[in-house]
């Protein structure tokens, strides 16, 4: 009989994307490998650093033999200089002699949940390490594993692309994206995605300006449209419109939208319900 906990958390996806390879036993072998390697990483903001505390594969195996999930933590801390010590009272600097360089301060965790077979992470919506810094660890990370293999990115939440997609004009749109996971699209997006692919970028950039009077084609299954759903899970898009036809320009920012995942009871265990939340959204 399953145990339920009515206890509602909420989650932002992570999607990870291997540019060659895209098994799910490349998935488990990268990552145990980066718990091996355990590379340090330097955020780009807040002096801070950060590298794991540890990997456990799941103990549910799915037909191969690979772990249906495996659960990561995630550090982030400040690395000591034993030379910039100061004595305020005193008003001194203070040299630390013999300093343990093992030692860090103002450490910060969190914990990850990695769906190989849908190459997504979960991580809580509070976690204590901003999305941002850990989406940059990720991708630091698992490409100095794999050099110049892997695209990070946070899934974006569909109304907002929706918002672009249906509205009475667009007159600018940015795009940052790389191309999908294959099977994935349909239509001229497959075909435009397949394109993307076959050139061989790692992350490709677009930039469309039209005005007011003279928007950008927002035809269904065109490329406007393409482009903006590409970026649902491979990037990010940002995007002048008007929302109607009387309305004024706004702009938006896709990144400022990640997609929150409500899980409203945990059955069984965490990993197993995020697992099999994810598998049926994600494919």
């Amino acid at each position: 009989m399953s145990r339920i906990s009515n206890r509602q958390t909420t989650w932002h996806l992570i999607n990870i994307k291997a540019r060659r390879n895209q098994t799910t036993e490349h998935y488990v072998e990268v990552f145990n490998e980066l718990y091996n390697q355990d590379p340090l990483v330097e955020f780009p903001r807040g002096g801070k650093s950060g590298s794991l505390k540890y990997l456990r594969n799941g103990n549910q195996l799915d037909r191969n033999n690979n772990p249906c999930w495996i659960e990561i933590g995630l550090l982030s801390y400040t690395i000591i200089d034993p030379d910039a010590f100061y004595n305020r009272r005193s008003q001194e600097d203070v040299s630390m002699d013999n300093w343990n360089e093992d030692i860090v301060a103002n450490k910060k965790e969190s914990d990850l949940y990695f769906i190989p077979s849908s190459h997504t992470i979960a991580v809580k919506c509070n976690s204590s390490i901003t999305l941002k810094n850990i989406v940059f660890y990720l991708s630091e990370a698992l490409n100095k594993v794999a050099p110049e293999t892997f695209d990070v990115d946070v899934i974006i939440e569909r109304d907002i692309l929706d918002k672009i997609v249906k509205a009475h004009a667009v007159t600018h749109i940015y795009a940052n994206i790389s191309y999908s996971n294959p099977g994935h699209t349909h239509g001229f997006e497959a075909a435009f995605d397949k394109k993307l692919r076959e050139m061989g970028a790692g992350r490709v950039e677009f930039t469309a300006a039209g005005s007011k009077d003279n928007p950008l084609n927002n035809e269904k299954d065109g490329m406007l449209q393409s482009i903006v759903n590409l970026s649902e899970q491979n990037g990010y898009v940002k995007a002048t419109i008007q929302a109607t036809e009387n309305g004024n320009l706004e702009q938006i920012d896709s990144s400022e939208h990640p997609r929150k995942l409500v899980i409203p009871q945990i059955i069984d265990n965490i990993c197993s319900t995020i697992y099999n939340t994810i598998r049926s959204i994600v494919h």
